[in-house]
Parts: C-alpha cells; structure tokens; sequence
C-alpha cells in the first residue's frame, strides 16, 4: 500500500498557532496499513516523525522539522456493544473530538458533552487528557488501541494502564506508541455533571436534587460554548493552542504559605496533601499581567492561560514571551509553572 509522501510542506497551515516552518516530508494516514508504511519511510531514511491532529496543541519552530510529520486522519464512530447502563463507543484517532460528541448526542449517550468546543482529535484527547468543566476524557476512556512504531505490535491498553492524570497519560511518556482508536464507555442516559462553578450558576442544579431543571446534553453544549465564545479567542481568527500553561499542583503546605501572603488565593483538592491553584489567578491578581502584549504576542484579555498570536508572529517570539510569563510568576510565588503545548 503506498501513502502519499509530500516534500516541503508549510506546517503553519496545520497549526492553530499559524506558527512554523517546513516539514521535510509530510503525508496523511487514513488507516493503520499507510501509518506503518510512513513509520517504515522514515526508518528507512533516518528521519525523525512526528505525528500530529488537528494541531491544536502543538508550537512548531520557525525552522520547521526536519523529518517526517505524519498527520493523522484515520475516521469512524462506532458503537461496538452495549448493555442495560453503558455504551462502548471506538473512535478512530483522526476524528474530531466535537464529532463524537455530536454521535454521543444522536445515539442518546452522555459524559463528554461538557468537552464540547475542543478544537482537537481523539486521539490526541487521550494523549493530552483533555479536560474541561469537571471532566476530563480520562473519566470515559475504556482502553486505548495503539501501533508500537519499533515492533509494529498493536496493543490494547485499558485505561488504568494508560495512567490518565492531569493533562497526561502514559502517551505522553511513551513516544513508541501511537494510537489509533479510542474506546469510550459512555452512559445510555443523560447524567448531568453541572458542579463545576460557572454551570452550577447557570443550571443551579445540584446533582443530589431530584428537583432537576428540565435540560439535556444539548443545553449543555450550547451553555459550554456560549462561556467558551465569551471567555477564549476564535482560533479560526487568532493563533492559539488554548491553554499555554497548566494549573500547577502544589503541596498543601506551599499552598498554606502562599494563603498567609495572598488570602484570596482559591485551591481545589488534587489529592491528598495536594492542591491545585488557578494559574489564571496568580498570573492576574498576583502577578498583575493580565491582558499583557509584546508585539505580534500577548496574553488573552479574558483568560490569562491564553497565550495569542495577534498575526504574523514567530516561534521565537512566542516562546521569549511564555518565559517571561514563567520567570514572573516563579520571582512572585516559586512555583515552575509547565506548559501544555508542545514544541515541535
């Protein structure tokens, strides 16, 4: 079976960025037999590959990459079986995340409909555990279908081995592995999951009331995107990744100390011993850089997580910016802060 292999091609096209070089050789995969040929075109040339979604995740150097960039395209939904509580559901890496959900919607299924509006793939959601709103897709993955690039061996991981945490899984360590289904285990009902703070204002519904208010999976999405229009930039209109950085999790005992200095400072539990604090906090309050721009770069005015390219900036641009983000927030509070993006 032969797969596309093109030469040259600009990345910054398959970026939400709008950010980078050339790839040297770049080709899409629809399916696992044309990911094993393009794996074996780079073996064979002693290329480094990459492999990407949508892009949404990812800060690709001004330079480029000088290997093979693999773009993931494998599609389908399906629902394999079902019982009297729950669905499983196996989804190609290459769909959209807002696809599946759509499917879940259709197919009368729920859990990940407070995910709506991510502008990523499957497979790239269970490599990122995305997560949004209370719920992270971890919460519904039932096992992970995935090619070892080194043997070629297809594996099956249920999700306990896939060690889902925040914003990381054992894909994100394991670079050998790429996936190439996702199966999900979804509820045949609509369970509402409105605790998180800004749904809870607007549903005030408590999940232990039997009083519920009249609403679906539906109302959640258009809820969802409606704080998410209201809150994030378009990406289709300015270069983004979403969130730059990740929450940071801290030891009570930091998070006491900072709480003597800054008493409104929130938290919320991430295991025992553990908190995790909003960055957006400390980078606004804290800090005071909110909405702060150097040039073509800045931090989005309504989300300080947000980093933006205004139009016609660089990697180098972007990342002297992130830095200096990091170096102020650890001179006010010593905390490393880490990135969620990749840099490519």
């Amino acid at each position: 079976m032969k797969t596309d292999i093109r030469k040259n091609i600009k990345l910054s096209n398959f970026s939400t960025f709008k950010i980078g070089g050339d790839a040297r050789y770049f080709c899409e995969v629809n399916d696992e037999n044309e990911l094993i040929v393009a794996i074996k075109f780079a073996r064979k040339n002693k290329l480094n590959f990459f492999v990407i979604g949508n892009g949404s995740n990812i800060l690709i150097k001004d330079e480029g990459f000088n290997g093979l960039v693999i773009k993931m395209s494998m599609k389908g939904i399906k629902i394999e079986s079902k019982n009297e509580n729950f669905s499983i559901v196996s989804v190609f890496a290459g769909e959209s995340f807002d696809d599946l959900i759509l499917f879940a919607i259709k197919n009368d299924l729920s859990g990940i409909e407070n995910l709506w509006n991510i502008p990523g793939t499957v497979g790239a959601a269970a490599v990122q555990n995305i997560g949004a709103y209370g719920v992270e897709a971890g919460d519904f993955i039932e096992s992970v279908e995935c090619i070892d690039v080194k043997t070629f061996e297809k594996y099956i991981i249920k999700n306990k081995k896939c060690n889902f945490e925040y914003r990381d899984s054992v894909f994100k360590s394991n670079k050998n592995l790429i996936i190439t289904k996702v199966n999900f285990k979804l509820n045949n009902y609509f369970v509402p999951n409105v605790e998180y703070s800004s749904l809870k204002d607007i549903f005030n519904c408590p999940t232990n009331s039997k009083d519920k208010k009249n609403f679906d999976a539906k109302e959640i999405i258009k809820v969802i995107e409606e704080i998410r229009k209201n809150k994030l930039p378009d990406w289709k209109v300015l270069g983004t990744a979403g969130s730059f950085f990740k929450n940071p999790i801290i030891t009570i005992k930091k998070y006491n100390l900072l709480f003597k200095k800054y008493p409104n400072l929130p938290k919320y539990e991430a295991g025992q011993g553990y908190a995790k604090i909003p960055l957006g906090f400390v980078i606004d309050k804290i800090c005071e850089l909110k909405g702060c721009r150097e040039g073509k770069v800045g931090l989005y005015e309504k989300q300080s997580l947000v980093v933006v390219n205004y139009g016609g900036a660089t990697f180098s641009e972007i990342d002297s910016f992130a830095k200096k983000i990091e170096e102020m927030v650890y001179k006010k509070v010593q905390i490393r802060i880490d990135r969620e993006v990749e840099t490519v």
